[in-house]
Formats: C-alpha cells, sequence, structure tokens
C-alpha cells in the first residue's frame, strides 16, 4: 500500500502544470475566470493586469505558507493575454493545492480575495458562499417563524414593550398595537429579560400557539391566544407621531423595502407631514432607493452615473408621484450608499430638507455578480452624481438643519430623539403656512 501511494505521488509530480487544470473543479474555475475579467473590464477605473496577475500569485504563495508549503510557481504569461493568464493562474492553483495536500478551493478563494483587494477600492470584495448568504440576509432578512414584532425595554417598568407591529402579520390581527407593554409570554414575565430572550419565547414552529398578557394605556391587563406564523422581518418601520406627522425608518434597501415602503404610505395615509429616517442606514440595492425616491419626485433627475468607457448617464424618475406632503429626512453619518442616493436626490430637487449630520460620503456604486459555486464578487463600477451634479464621494451630504445626536439618544422615541424633534418642529411649520389662509 505504502509503494503505490508513492508511485501515485510520483505521477503526480510528472504532471505538467497544464495539465492539473482539468482537476479544478467547474465552478471554481468558473468563479476565478469571471472574477478575473470582471476586475480587468468593470472596475471604474483602468488596472493593470500585472496588478492582478501580482496579486494571484501572492495570494498562492501565502496560503500555501498556511499550510507549511512552499512552492515555486512558473513565470505568468503578458498579462495582455487574458486566456492565457487566466489559465496560469487555474494551473497555479491546482499545483499549490496538490503539493500542500488539500483542495483546491481555499487557494482559488484566496486568489479572488487578493485580486479584488488588489484594486485599492474598500468596497470591491470578494464574498464567500457562506459571506454571500450573510450579505443576503442583513439586506432581505429571512423569513422567521413568530408572531410578527418588533420589541424593546420599557425603561418606566423593566418589562418589553411593542415597539412595532408588522402590518398583515398574527399580532397585527389579533389587535396587538405599538406601545403595548409586554407582561407575559407563556406565563414567563418579561421583567428583566434581554430583547433576544424574549424573542426566544415568542418565536416558535409556525402554527404553534402562544399565550400573550399585555397591558395598553388606560385598559386593563389583556390576554391574547396568538398563531405562530411565517414572517418576513421588516426592512420599513411605520408610525404616527403627533400633530399628524407620519412617521417611516428604513432599516436597509433590500428588495423587498420598495413594497414595504408602499405598504407603510398607505398606512400613513392620513399624515399631514412625514419624517423620513435614513439614520445608521448603510444602503443596499440602488434600484430600491430610486424607486422610492420616485415616490415623490416626479419628472426630475434622480442621479448621474458615470462608468468606464460609456458616456454619462442621468437616471430619470417617472411621472406617477404618490406623496405630496412636506416631507424632512434624518441623516448621520451612518447614512451611506443607497441612502446618499435617495437623500440628495430629496435634497437637490427640492422635496425634502435634511436634518441630522453629514453624511457617510459614498459616491461610487457596485456590481454584485453571483458566481458558479455559491459565492460573489462585488466590484465597484460607477461614480455617481447628485441630479445637481454634486459629487459627493469621500465627503458626504450636509444637511439643511445641522443638529447633533447625543450619546443617549434613542431614535425614533420623540422624547429622547432631538434630531427627530428638529424634523418634526420643521414640518410643523409647513403645516401650519399651508393651514393659514390666504388673503
Amino acid at each position: 500500500m505504502t509503494d503505490m501511494k508513492a508511485l501515485v505521488a510520483l505521477l503526480l509530480a510528472l504532471i505538467p502544470a497544464a495539465a492539473l487544470a482539468d482537476a479544478l473543479p467547474s465552478s471554481i474555475a468558473a468563479d476565478v475566470n469571471e472574477s478575473y475579467r470582471l476586475l480587468a473590464k468593470t472596475y471604474y477605473k483602468p488596472i493593470d493586469g500585472q496588478t492582478l496577475v501580482d496579486a494571484a500569485r501572492a495570494a498562492i504563495v501565502d496560503e500555501a505558507n498556511k499550510h507549511h508549503v512552499r512552492v515555486n510557481l512558473s513565470d505568468a504569461p503578458a498579462a495582455d493575454n487574458q486566456e492565457a493568464t487566466i489559465a496560469w493562474i487555474d494551473d497555479s492553483i491546482v499545483a499549490a493545492a496538490e503539493a500542500s495536500h488539500t483542495a483546491p478551493t481555499p487557494f482559488a478563494y484566496a486568489v479572488m480575495t487578493g485580486m479584488a483587494k488588489a484594486v485599492g477600492d474598500r468596497y470591491t470584495t470578494f464574498m464567500t458562499p457562506e459571506e454571500y448568504r450573510a450579505f443576503n440576509s442583513a439586506l432581505d432578512p429571512e423569513k422567521i417563524s413568530g408572531i410578527g414584532v418588533l420589541i424593546a425595554p420599557d425603561q418606566a417598568t423593566g418589562l418589553m414593550s411593542l415597539s412595532y407591529v408588522v402590518p398583515g402579520t398574527p399580532a397585527d390581527k389579533s389587535g396587538l398595537v405599538s406601545g403595548d407593554i409586554l407582561y407575559t409570554v407563556d406565563g414567563t414575565s418579561t421583567k428583566g429579560l434581554t430583547v433576544e430572550n424574549t424573542s426566544k419565547l415568542l418565536r416558535g414552529r409556525a402554527g404553534t400557539n402562544v399565550h400573550l398578557e399585555v397591558d395598553r394605556s388606560s385598559e386593563h391587563r389583556r390576554s391574547f391566544d396568538i398563531t405562530r406564523s411565517e414572517i418576513q422581518p421588516p426592512t420599513v418601520v411605520a408610525k404616527m407621531l403627533p400633530d399628524g406627522i407620519g412617521y417611516i425608518y428604513v432599516i436597509a434597501f433590500g428588495k423587498e423595502t420598495p413594497g414595504q415602503f408602499d405598504l407603510a404610505l398607505r398606512r400613513l395615509h392620513d399624515a399631514k407631514a412625514l419624517v423620513v429616517d435614513l439614520r445608521n442606514d448603510g444602503g443596499g440595492y440602488v434600484d430600491s432607493a430610486l424607486e422610492m425616491a420616485s415616490r415623490f419626485i416626479a419628472n426630475h433627475p434622480l442621479l448621474t452615473v458615470q462608468q468606464r468607457g460609456l458616456p454619462d448617464a442621468t437616471i430619470p424618475a417617472g411621472d406617477d408621484v404618490s406623496v405630496n406632503v412636506p416631507v424632512t429626512m434624518l441623516v448621520n453619518k451612518y447614512t451611506a450608499s443607497a441612502s446618499e442616493i435617495m437623500a440628495g436626490a430629496m435634497q437637490d430637487d427640492g422635496i425634502a430638507a435634511l436634518v441630522g449630520t453629514r453624511t457617510f460620503g459614498k459616491g461610487v456604486m457596485q456590481t454584485l455578480t453571483p458566481l458558479a459555486d455559491g459565492a460573489a464578487i462585488k466590484i465597484t463600477t460607477a461614480h455617481y452624481l447628485t441630479p445637481r451634479h454634486h459629487d459627493i464621494n469621500l465627503r458626504g451630504i450636509d444637511p439643511d438643519v445641522q443638529i447633533e445626536e447625543p450619546s443617549d439618544s434613542r431614535l425614533g422615541e420623540v422624547a429622547h430623539d432631538p434630531q427627530l424633534r428638529a424634523a418634526m418642529a420643521f414640518l410643523q411649520k409647513k403645516i401650519a403656512e399651508s393651514e393659514t389662509p390666504k388673503p
């Protein structure tokens, strides 16, 4: 048996590097091929092919070092010969994997990670299948089994309160409302419990029942028996504030966010004005931001996109405006990317006043490409300007009303959120002006 292993090892050592390429799984080879081509052709600034080759070589050597193996790779072909270069990368991955007695996948992932980093752009990244799933989950959370509420500690009682009841869910249909104090879940008091522990009590297999005891202002404690179901966690939260001001908090710009935003607008159809809160919203899908901005803007530009090798393209809004009340938008230093696209369009077109602090300053856009084996590569492919051609990259957007955010601020709670109060004060003046009879 030992002699047979030695013979196999000897035969492998005699196989030319080019022949070893056949051992690279087709999905992994496709990933490397696609990543190289996309980085070389679509990154918004020209990239020297030698930069990618050098990064690939360094990544392979570094990965081999992790396995305590030194590899001597053959000379790479001229970087302008893309087909030969990709074949060399494939062969080098397999040769290093053979020398390390391990699968080629970690080497391929290291190569794609290294090439993405080599362009020198923090937003251009390679994602493994696990990282890609986590990325998608953050923008479009997977369904969970529960009743459809967001909860938060109630400072006055030490119990949990319902900070939001998701429309159309079992909680909503049963009559629970935002602000209800949650005393018990299946007989367990929520006093002193964390949000995580209370959530575990509320969740369970779809079709099972959960018994709640709830207290509502001006009412006695009430009991609710609610059947759990599959729930889509929201990326939009909405409620009515005093003086007829609607409040919509956009958590992230996922694929489902425009639909949830429209539902929030319908639920707040009686609002005299709106606050759209984009604080701490790091962005997401640009198409979602443009679609949502189009609810307020008609027949005007939303942004201008600059791509390598192409003429500037201006993206216009449609002609179907669904909101015609005064609007403010809350922003802070974590308002970024797609959030800044929406905020910049609303400010430049004179639709909304921005309240808060300067935004993050991400004026570049990425294209996300899923790869064959479940991984993905995200590449900065465009630079964008606001409708008035302001370049916000590394600069951010200055709000119309500058007001700092205290460290103890509780976002969305009027009594503990001075930025929200400033936005409401601005809107209250607008409402008063609209209601004052004209001479």
